[in-house]
């Protein structure tokens, strides 16, 4: 020890320091515990399955309109030239207008092949 030579840094006024760093935040471990037929899990909580969505109450009544031309409605959407399906509320905004008419389920069939 005789070699080591320790010096102490001499305090200047000129020197900036910057502050001391703050101490990290202790991260949550997992506890992994066994489950039964040796299965390793952990604590994260099994959360149960959702039902499925009733199809009548959660259903928007939809009207196809046809356009002859790309227009967008700011407040009210936005329909293609062609046929359009939107819902029913929107389809009565834009049959206000002259390049927009209701369009009948037999064109929407004949128009997409079904």
């Amino acid at each position: 020890m005789s070699n080591t030579k320790t010096t102490k840094a001499k305090a200047n006024k000129d020197l900036i320091a910057s502050p001391e760093p703050k101490k990290a935040a202790k991260k949550k471990t997992t506890t992994a515990k066994s489950l039964p037929d040796d299965i390793i899990g952990s604590n994260v909580p099994v959360t149960a399955p959702k039902e499925p969505a009733k199809a009548s109450s959660n259903r928007k009544v939809t009207v196809a309109i046809y356009s002859t031309k790309n227009v967008v409605w700011e407040g009210v959407g936005k329909v293609e030239k062609g046929y359009n399906i939107v819902p029913k509320a929107e389809a009565d905004k834009w049959l206000t207008r002259n390049h927009v008419r209701l369009a009948t389920p037999e064109e929407v069939a004949r128009e997409y092949g079904a």
